[in-house]
């Protein structure tokens, strides 16, 4: 693998890849785009012209479901997919009750016209396990970005009707799973149905860990990384 492609979630910028970027971009390239639109279409074009078989794709959150859109079916598949506290479906459904409250995301998106910078700042301190406050300060950093708040809206509406879970057969990568086993925003039951559903995936598990363990344990994630970097596969599932 010579490339990786970094895919950043709602409320932020590619810049919240940023220990990834100082971990590899002098060995390989690294690429952490700032997602202008949500939309699979954009993610497509984003890696036309790319070496696919050469490439570790990342999507977090949002992201990775738009990964799973982008990709199903996608001939010749990259290299890997890691999808990181990614969810098929990210609101429940009456037979996919795993999900956040649809009711939930549309109190955010209200929110979003009266204060949007403190509807994303609730976003990201939910997004952080109790035993991961001291991160705090840096995680509204990342979350304290220029998007608009149409932008951020577009982003609600996308993660209230979008349904990934008919494309999870099309997918032709090989996928590793991350999850923070305390995540809040998209619990370890939503990686799991991926892991059931998505042929000859690894899971890996981070316990105490919240909806963002490529930040909080990065010496962990970059373990799993490197293993997919070097090798183009992970190790057998593992929790730790």
């Amino acid at each position: 693998m010579n490339r990786l492609v970094l895919f950043h979630g709602w409320g932020t910028t590619g810049r919240i890849w940023q220990r990834q970027t100082d971990a590899w971009g002098a060995v390989m390239e690294v690429l952490a785009p700032d997602i202008p639109a949500w939309d699979p279409a954009w993610v497509k074009n984003y890696l036309a012209g790319m070496s696919l078989k050469d490439c570790v794709l990342v999507g977090w959150s949002l992201g990775g479901m738009l990964l799973l859109e982008a990709l199903a079916d996608q001939k010749p598949a990259p290299g890997a997919v890691i999808l990181v506290a990614a969810a098929a479906s990210f609101c429940r459904r009456p037979d996919h009750p795993w999900g956040q409250p649809a009711a939930a995301v549309r109190a955010m998106r209200q929110g979003l016209l009266q204060d949007p910078r403190g509807v994303v700042r609730e976003f990201a301190l939910n997004s952080l396990a109790p035993d991961e406050m001291v991160f705090r300060e840096e995680v509204i950093r990342h979350f304290d970005t220029p998007a608009s708040p149409e932008h951020l809206a577009a982003g609600l509406d996308y993660l209230l009707r979008q349904d990934c879970r008919e494309k999870l057969g099309e997918i032709q990568a090989p996928v590793i799973i991350a999850q923070g086993e305390a995540d809040a925003i998209v619990p370890p039951a939503q990686a799991r149905f991926l892991h059931e559903r998505l042929a000859g995936s690894r899971f890996h598990l981070f316990l105490d860990t919240g909806h963002l363990p490529f930040l909080t344990q990065t010496a962990r994630f970059n373990e799993v990384l490197e293993d997919i970097l070097r090798e183009g596969t992970g190790p057998e599932d593992n929790f730790s």
